[in-house]
């Protein structure tokens, strides 16, 4: 296709910013967002048993597959930094264009998967719980430690994700006046949360801000290393500061071994409480430790030819990849509940139905949605 090279009428409007940065295809980080769904997957149904011997070890070790959660954290302070940091977000238009991409990302399948929730369970049961409705679709279930698993229960993700979203324009203005913020920033919010624990905590309000393990665990303010974590390797990879070092592999091994030493580590702190990261130092391993391992892993996919890139390069990774939004939403709840009373009570049949379920839906619904909203108005296009 050729592109003219006229000079444009010169009553014509200035043409917009760009909003995003041009980014390169990552296929590796692709297929990397498949496999942190696998490992929720796994960690919500267990396939070993608890008890002594070589299955009870597997079974304490996939508990804490948690872990999954932490590398869809870092891949989106990843790609969404390589995306807008360094646009001009205070011009014209930039907020609303940035916030419609992101509602059209992630938004059209919660709502519609979270008011089918509901709306169930109004068929079922003769009411509509509507406030804790209303306190889904808008997020703000998440900052209520009552109402973090109503709904869709993974759902609470989407509340820190959704922080991280409206902050990040924030944040990347900050920084390009005064770069050595960048971890002083994590350290701020993390004491801003505090600081809503110690207030509206008081108010014992449905477990508003509620607890300290609650804000570290459940909260962007305690999250936040995560995203920084993120932020900090896409400037390294912008900045050409990413190098493959002369040990073939080097940076890929390094990452897969700091990510199972915590999880080995949580397994191993884990003591009374359901899990490793509910531990004081568990929290540490899981919200500082695991994002450092996070990045060396990703920093290798980045550089470094490996077995591993090119597997979750695949075009079998690539598609499942695509559609783990739809099957993070879907593999614990309603669907799949229904999906195991209706179809199939066999696990193997189950996660490939999941599979299948997720796929149609992304092809379906979630892409064309996406891309419906992202479309720009006609006033955009005047």
């Amino acid at each position: 296709m050729s592109v003219s090279t006229r000079s444009a009428p010169t009553t014509s409007r200035p043409a917009a910013p760009p909003l995003t940065a041009a980014v390169p295809y990552l296929p590796a980080l692709t297929g990397v967002r498949a496999v942190a769904a696998y490992m929720v997957y796994l960690h919500h149904f267990n396939p070993f048993h608890e008890g002594p011997g070589l299955s009870g070890f597997l079974y304490d070790l996939v508990l804490e597959f948690h872990v999954g959660v932490p590398l869809f954290f870092v891949l989106s302070g990843f790609l969404i930094t390589l995306r807008y940091a360094g646009t001009e977000q205070w011009t014209r238009g930039w907020w609303g264009r940035y916030l419609r991409n992101r509602v059209a990302r992630i938004y059209p399948m919660f709502f519609l998967l979270t008011t089918f929730y509901f709306g169930v369970r109004y068929f079922q049961e003769g009411v509509f719980a509507f406030r804790t409705w209303l306190f889904n679709v808008t997020f703000l279930r998440g900052f209520f430690d009552e109402y973090k698993y109503t709904g869709i229960p993974q759902g609470w993700t989407l509340t820190v994700e959704e922080c991280f979203y409206l902050f990040a324009p924030v944040a990347f203005a900050l920084l390009r006046r005064r770069p050595r913020l960048l971890w002083a920033l994590p350290v701020a919010l993390v004491a801003f949360g505090s600081l809503l624990v110690l207030t509206l905590g008081r108010l014992e309000h449905h477990g508003l801000f509620g607890n300290f393990r609650f804000m570290l665990l459940f909260t962007f303010f305690g999250r936040a290393v995560e995203f920084f974590a993120g932020i900090q390797l896409a400037l390294w990879f912008r900045q050409g500061q990413l190098r493959a070092p002369r040990l073939p592999g080097l940076l890929t091994t390094a990452g897969l071994v700091l990510m199972a030493a915590v999880v080995l580590a949580l397994v191993w702190v884990r003591g009374p409480y359901a899990y490793g990261q509910e531990h004081p130092v568990g929290i540490a391993l899981n919200n500082v430790a695991l994002p450092a391992g996070i990045v060396l892993l990703f920093a290798g996919l980045l550089t470094e030819a490996t077995w591993l890139r090119g597997l979750l390069s695949t075009k079998l990774l690539q598609l499942l990849g695509r559609s783990s939004y739809v099957f993070y939403l879907i593999h614990l709840g309603l669907v799949q509940e229904l999906l195991k009373q209706y179809v199939t009570t066999s696990s193997a049949g189950l996660f490939l139905l999941l599979n299948a379920v997720a796929i149609g839906l992304y092809y379906l619904v979630e892409q064309p949605l996406n891309r419906w909203l992202r479309a720009p108005s006609l006033a955009e296009q005047a």
